[in-house]
């Protein structure tokens, strides 16, 4: 392989080496990973991509059940 030195500053370090100890992976291989999804076209998908078929799917549900939702779990689970 080819060596590529980059430089970043010390926040995006800190998580990035964060992220390495987390995954239990180096930062070269998080950061290679990164570069071939970008180039292949890939993104990680958010909650809302993978629940995208399902988003407002309830109906009749409440409309402000988003802001309001303790009130409408009150009670659930006793």
């Amino acid at each position: 392989m080819k060596t590529l030195t980059l430089r970043v500053d010390p926040a995006l370090d800190r998580w990035l080496s964060h992220q390495a100890r987390r995954l239990g992976r180096t930062k070269s291989d998080l950061v290679r990973d990164a570069l071939l999804q970008s180039r292949n076209g890939k993104k990680q998908l958010s909650v809302h991509d993978l629940m995208n078929g399902v988003c407002g799917s309830i109906k009749r549900a409440p409309r402000d059940i988003s802001t309001n939702l303790r009130r409408y779990l009150k009670g659930l689970g006793r």
